[in-house]
């Protein structure tokens, strides 16, 4: 992967690849002076087409959208059989950046050069420090997470309703709290936790070829 140039893909143009994601597009319109922060410390990157960009094994610290193009995934570097594909506004590694484990999966770049963005974790894991982020935007990107995790978690139940996990689905509590407030935050971050070890002990309960790759 390449780090982005001013020349390859102009502010504007990054401007308009990011209202393809749903964290991006509430800032824009809630807190442009947030979302201009945003836009400084994410990383945007290109890759070439077969190109590997995650390996099976690498750190989970970096949450990945794509913007342009498809990625493909597989279940490591040697196995060519595509298991899932991730397409432009959908997110990658939530799941190993949540309980900081290794990547499960590997991705590879289909047939076109693709446009990633990246949110390194650091800025979001202190659920105290708003020296930077605010409580809002905090708030904004664990609800994002939160969201992320059920739906899979609710697709799995749509494909096998009677897999002896799905009551464990209904036991994760629904956050009630204050509006925009530090409890809001908090059960919200302990939420996306207990969704992601769920997804986690579903995924282990699958035969390699049926995991659920979207959640590495």
């Amino acid at each position: 992967m390449r780090r982005v140039t001013q020349e390859d893909y102009p502010l504007e143009t990054l401007h308009r690849a990011v209202n393809s994601v749903t964290f991006f597009k509430d800032l824009i319109h809630s807190d442009s002076d947030q979302f201009e922060l945003l836009m400084s410390v994410s990383q945007f990157v290109t890759a070439d087409p077969g190109e590997i960009i995650i390996h099976q094994g690498d750190d989970a610290n970096i949450l990945y959208f794509p913007l342009k193009g498809q990625l493909l995934v597989m279940a490591d570097d040697e196995h060519e059989e595509v298991i899932g594909e991730i397409n432009p506004g959908e997110m990658f590694g939530v799941m190993a950046m949540l309980l900081n484990f290794k990547r499960s999966a590997s991705i590879k770049v289909s047939d076109k050069q693709v446009l990633l963005a990246g949110i390194d974790f650091q800025y979001f894991s202190d659920l105290e420090d708003f020296t930077l982020f605010s409580l809002k935007t905090k708030i904004t990107f664990f609800r994002m997470l939160a969201n992320n995790l059920r739906w899979t978690l609710e697709r799995n139940k749509m494909q096998l309703p009677d897999h002896p996990l799905v009551p464990e689905l209904r036991k994760i509590p629904i956050v009630i709290a204050d509006k925009n407030s530090v409890d809001e935050l908090h059960k919200l971050h302990n939420q996306t936790h207990e969704l992601a070890k769920l997804l986690k002990a579903w995924n282990e309960s699958m035969a390699p070829q049926e995991s659920e790759w979207v959640s590495f």
